[in-house]
């Protein structure tokens, strides 16, 4: 099943839950809810997928969550049957988030960043990046 189906497939029950992914490859990574993974995941996951994993992790390293669809995807002012399953798919396809039949685990810490990333950041932003894999 691809990651747009299964997305949809969260969506679609009355509530799933979210959890961090903690991933050994990460340590030392960049946190997922910084200011500075919003700044650099922009460009590549595009900004509804990076609004998500941001406030996500921030909720995750707190503990699992549970949420409606509705109030999700509002809270990130998107669709819940379009848009809100394109951005979690986006996260999918990314290695950003991995989706279950009722449970989305989100990454806490960003993995060092592929050099075919970096080559869509803006120039300014690919100078002096530390994560570059």
């Amino acid at each position: 099943m691809d990651h747009r189906t299964l997305a949809a497939d969260l969506l679609s029950r009355p509530s799933f839950e979210v959890v961090a992914w903690i991933d050994p490859r990460c340590q030392g990574g960049l946190p997922t809810d910084s200011d500075e993974a919003l700044i650099l995941l922009c460009p590549v996951l595009g900004p509804s997928a990076t609004l998500i994993l941001h406030r996500l992790a921030r909720y995750a390293n707190q503990g699992p969550t549970e949420w409606e669809p509705e109030p999700f995807a509002a809270t990130f002012g998107l669709s819940r049957a379009t848009l809100a399953p394109r951005a979690l798919s986006r996260l999918c396809r990314f290695g950003m988030a991995e989706v279950g039949e009722s449970r989305l685990s989100v990454r806490t810490t960003v993995p060092h960043i592929p050099l075919h990333w970096l080559e869509r950041l803006p120039e300014y932003l690919r100078n002096g990046l530390p994560l570059a894999a």
